[in-house]
């Protein structure tokens, strides 16, 4: 697995190849948190939080995702690879 620096057009077009189930992390309101994919859609990413959220009514892992725009994405893991926002 390697660890890829990308800008942020690059690490749109590497979550448009996301599928079910992969890693991604967010930075929402100043703090980051890992969760894996649960759909990509056309204005954002529906996630499943792997820890707790304020917004987010159930356990961490659950399957009720939250809804997270691109620009909250920092990081992305596809088919191996780390893509990270420079």
């Amino acid at each position: 697995m390697a660890v890829k620096p990308v800008n942020e057009a690059e690490l749109l077009v590497q979550i448009g190849r996301c599928m079910f189930g992969e890693r991604v992390v967010v930075e929402r309101e100043g703090k980051r948190f890992s969760a894996r994919v649960q759909h990509v859609g056309a204005t954002g990413v529906k996630v499943i939080p792997e820890t707790t959220l304020t917004e987010h009514d159930g356990e961490p892992g659950d399957i009720q995702g939250v809804m997270v725009s691109f620009a909250d994405i920092k990081e992305v893991e596809v088919e191996g690879d780390t893509y990270r926002l420079e």
